[in-house]
């Protein structure tokens, strides 16, 4: 089964939702009861693919973003962001405290299609289609995964790495990115 055999399309405000469990509540509701406001106020977009029966097979929302450097209040020490340059070799003539990126604010996968390679897919899908169609400059896609094993080791095995490595091991989220220069 392949992520292509199903329909993609645009949320709309009229749109009819099929049935969804992607096994989290928190993403599982945010489709159902958040997503359209989300897209009526510019705030995220999102996308559905979906079957013959208008059952939706999975989902991602994204925004425009941006990595700043909030300082040492939030996290990001000299020292991180010294680190995250190093690792996205950029250099030192061009390094600045602000970054454009994507922000994917939830994704999920019905249960019915979990350990399918649907969800791999689909992350590869999105990375491919925020450089094509978003047409801004923009070197990172973002994201703030929820921190569970099964979550950070699907995110790690697309590429993400953590930014803040070791500080928000604790926190209900984690900061990862992944370097659109890594495409290329």
């Amino acid at each position: 089964m392949e992520l292509f055999d199903f329909t993609f399309i645009e949320l709309t405000e009229d749109y009819k939702f099929g049935n969804f469990n992607c096994g989290e509540d928190d993403i599982t509701n945010f489709l159902f009861e958040d997503s359209k406001n989300y897209q009526r106020e510019k705030m995220a977009n999102t996308y559905l693919f979906i079957d013959d029966n208008n059952d939706i097979v999975a989902y991602f929302c994204i925004s425009n973003d941006c990595l700043i450097d909030k300082g040492e209040e939030k996290g990001f020490t000299n020292q991180i962001f010294n680190r995250f340059h190093r690792k996205i070799k950029l250099p030192n003539s061009k390094r600045i405290r602000q970054y454009p990126a994507i922000k994917v604010g939830r994704l999920g996968v019905d249960e019915k299609y979990h350990r399918t390679g649907i969800s791999y897919q689909l992350m590869d899908f999105i990375k491919g289609f925020s450089l094509r169609d978003h047409k801004p400059a923009c070197r990172l896609l973002l994201l703030d995964a929820l921190n569970k094993p099964r979550q950070i080791s699907y995110y790690a095995n697309n590429g993400f790495t953590f930014l803040l490595d070791d500080s928000d091991t604790n926190n209900k989220n984690r900061i990862m990115y992944f370097d659109f220069l890594h495409l290329a």
